[in-house]
């Protein structure tokens, strides 16, 4: 009785909303699932802080800086610099995720715990994309077969279509079925969803030191790269993983000192190893079209967090719980061989965020001691809402759900 009722006053926080400092009795196993049920999310925090549109990269003229082939019917026709636009995209993204966690952790003694983490995802961006071809002033003459000012007889604007091809296969003028514009070979812009594993964590929490008033743990890990990551031919898909091994250090600190009330402070960081991928290396951070493309070197920057929680036990069984959390990542470091403009894909990657949590517990655990239920679990219900952020965080909100059985 004694070891049971130390193994169930294990916080839900553990796996449901927050780390805590608790571990399992030896011999004592834990599964637990838990989803997030994203809202739609349309928003991020630019550089500054301040809340954007979360397209608003590909919402712009199409003019040379995009496409620079314009910049030479600019000079043979005498055009002002700049002035050649096949018009401007009108792209807009709408996020949305289902993300789950199923996890195992076995008590090896009583003061420690081993266990894994599999994440497995869902993910969305519903995509609308098109052209606004009013400020137009190049366009397509099938006669000539060519792009020409608008000027020229015979020139018509670009469509729609017509700029999906030249972002993908390439642009066919006049119809014949040879491609007369070579494209950049990207995918189509279009509503992209996609499942699957995200990165695998597997890791240990050693409690070193339990008082009447304490509770402290360390825990350490290891994050593998099994998630999917980005694309660098597809503009809107959304990866599973960053591709990197990351190594996982926290510092867990409870205070129970006072009574029905559990507080923690929580220090996290995870040192992400160097990697390579392949990338699009574009001349800009906020220009997302390029050719250049490149096996290149990566560091990512490293992760920061400080956490900061309360639980208080309303009536048996029941919990409320609110935390609030700062986090910070360091810039990436990346090099290649081609002499690209590798500073592009390093500007704007040294993010912060602030979130907030709170929700609702319930446990069995009163009803099992007492003989008058049959199964040790635990239920928690919280909401989360990232309220502040910088370098391109996205502004999202969850619900999320979990459960916990104990054996």
């Amino acid at each position: 009785m004694i070891c049971l009722f130390a193994l169930f006053s294990c916080a839900l926080c553990t796996v449901c909303f927050a780390d805590d400092a608790e571990v399992l009795p030896k011999g004592v196993i834990r599964l637990g699932v838990e989803t997030e049920f994203y809202l739609p999310v349309h928003e991020r925090y630019n550089q500054d802080g301040d809340v954007e549109d979360v397209a608003v990269d590909y919402n712009k003229p199409l003019d040379s800086n995009v496409f620079p082939a314009l910049g030479l019917i600019e000079q043979a026709f005498g055009m002002p610099p700049g002035s050649a636009t096949v018009g401007s995209s009108v792209v807009s993204f709408e996020y949305n995720f289902k993300l789950t966690d199923f996890s195992f952790a076995y008590g090896l003694t009583d003061k420690l715990t081993v266990g894994v983490i599999l994440p497995y995802w869902w993910q969305e961006n519903k995509v609308k994309a098109k052209l606004n071809n009013t400020t137009a002033t190049v366009g397509k003459n099938a006669a000539l077969n060519m792009l020409l000012p608008l000027s020229v007889p015979g020139t018509v604007p670009l469509t729609t279509n017509d700029v999906q091809n030249l972002l993908g296969k390439g642009l066919d003028i006049n119809g014949d079925g040879t491609v007369d514009i070579p494209g950049y070979g990207y995918k189509r812009l279009e509503t992209w969803s996609g499942s699957g594993i995200a990165d695998l964590q597997v890791g240990f929490r050693y409690q070193y030191l339990k008082t009447d008033n304490w509770r402290l743990a360390f825990t350490g890990g290891v994050r593998f790269p099994t998630g999917d990551v980005d694309n660098p031919d597809n503009l809107v898909d959304y990866p599973f993983g960053d591709g990197a091994y990351a190594l996982l250090f926290r510092l867990n600190n409870d205070y129970t000192g006072i009574k029905r009330l559990t507080l923690n402070a929580t220090f996290r960081y995870d040192l992400i190893l160097p990697d390579g991928q392949n990338k699009r290396v574009p001349d800009s951070v906020d220009q997302q079209i390029t050719f250049n493309k490149e096996h290149v070197d990566r560091d990512l920057g490293d992760v920061v967090e400080l956490e900061a929680s309360a639980k208080y036990e309303l009536l048996k069984g029941f919990d409320v719980f609110g935390l609030y959390k700062y986090g910070f990542k360091q810039k990436d470091d990346i090099s290649g061989d081609k002499g690209y403009a590798y500073e592009s894909l390093e500007d704007e990657t040294d993010y912060t965020e602030q979130i907030f949590i709170v929700g609702l517990s319930y446990s069995t655990i009163p009803l099992y001691l007492e003989k008058k239920f049959s199964v040790p679990l635990r239920a928690a219900l919280s909401y989360r809402n990232r309220f502040a952020g910088s370098n391109n965080v996205l502004k999202s909100q969850y619900i999320k759900a979990g459960l916990q059985v104990y054996f």
